[in-house]
């Protein structure tokens, strides 16, 4: 399962503008990161071994990856 919250999502799409930015390339939109970004997690925990998307990723969440949330049975209600 892919968990990520909606300010992570935010965060990653303006680093990725901000590299676009710095390498000259056109910016694509927020809607357009979100399907690619998922694309990337969900290949990832599928465990493809080669994986292209054209986005940037701060490292901080592809580090993440595979962290485990434990919560409490009453967080779940």
């Amino acid at each position: 399962m892919i968990l990520y919250s909606e300010n992570q999502l935010d965060t990653a799409w303006q680093y990725d503008c901000k590299q676009r930015s710095a390498k000259g390339r056109h910016w694509i939109s927020r809607a357009d990161y979100e399907n690619l970004f998922v694309l990337y997690f969900e290949s990832v925990l599928r465990g493809d071994e080669l994986i292209k998307v054209d986005i940037y990723i701060p490292e901080d969440l592809l580090l993440s990856i595979d962290t485990e949330i434990e919560f409490d049975e009453e967080e779940l209600h």
